[in-house]
């Protein structure tokens, strides 16, 4: 339920950037009337109702973006302390008085431009989408190796044998090639306990064995590079 929800998310952050994307270029094809029959004159630009009315939806639905945040990406936001500030209030808002801080949040994007708070929008969805693939990344990691060690304790039962912790995964080796920070051993007693088990709380455990490591490994990447800075 949880990745549908993620998913349905990604799905409307897509929706609300490429709306936004159609309103400016739009916006930049838009017909025009001139004032004079002059060419030198100045042209006055045509804005149909419709149109006003979709570009004002666009920017509403990217100020509720912006409540959405949380305080830390809300302090990080492209835009004057202003609207900030007004951003932060709207947290604790409900029914009609967050319809009308939202209106409002959207006047003021107006004002001073969405393109700025938009890039930002762009920016934290490919981050998030970057975040989502390396967690699908570790549970498909955590998967195999809980179907390996199941099917090692089946054919152990089998042979009226018991699985010890001197079985060998090959899984386990392909994740430690791949997160040289991971501790074989104790991922293997979490997914041991599991299969006897089948408790969540080790499947959860193994998760977060290979989460850290994944860490350490992205600190490591990045920490010679800070040094340089």
């Amino acid at each position: 339920m949880a990745g549908a929800h993620e998913q349905a998310d990604d799905n409307a952050d897509a929706v609300l950037l490429d709306s936004y994307a159609d309103t400016t270029l739009a916006g930049s094809s838009m017909a025009t009337k001139k004032s004079s029959s002059r060419d030198d004159e100045p042209q006055e630009i045509y804005v149909s109702r419709s149109e006003k009315k979709r570009q004002a939806k666009n920017i509403e639905e990217i100020a509720k973006e912006l409540i959405c945040l949380s305080p830390t990406l809300i302090k990080k936001l492209p835009a004057d302390e202003l609207l900030k500030a007004e951003l932060l209030n709207s947290r604790d808002l409900k029914g009609g008085a967050l319809k009308r801080q939202t209106k409002f949040i959207a006047g003021m994007l107006r004002e001073t431009g969405a393109d700025a708070v938009l890039a930002f929008l762009t920016e934290r969805k490919g981050s998030h989408l970057k975040q989502i693939g390396e967690f699908h990344e570790l549970e498909r990691l955590r998967e195999d190796i809980i179907s390996e060690v199941i099917l090692a304790r089946e054919e152990a039962q089998r042979n009226e044998e018991h699985l010890t912790e001197s079985w060998q995964s090959e899984t386990i080796a392909v994740a430690c090639r791949r997160f040289p920070a991971l501790d074989p051993d104790t991922l293997k007693k979490s997914a041991l306990r599991y299969a006897a088990t089948r408790k969540p709380v080790h499947r959860r455990e193994m998760f977060r064995q290979l989460h850290a490591a994944m860490e350490r490994e992205q600190f490591a990447e990045t920490k010679p590079q800070e040094s340089e800075a």
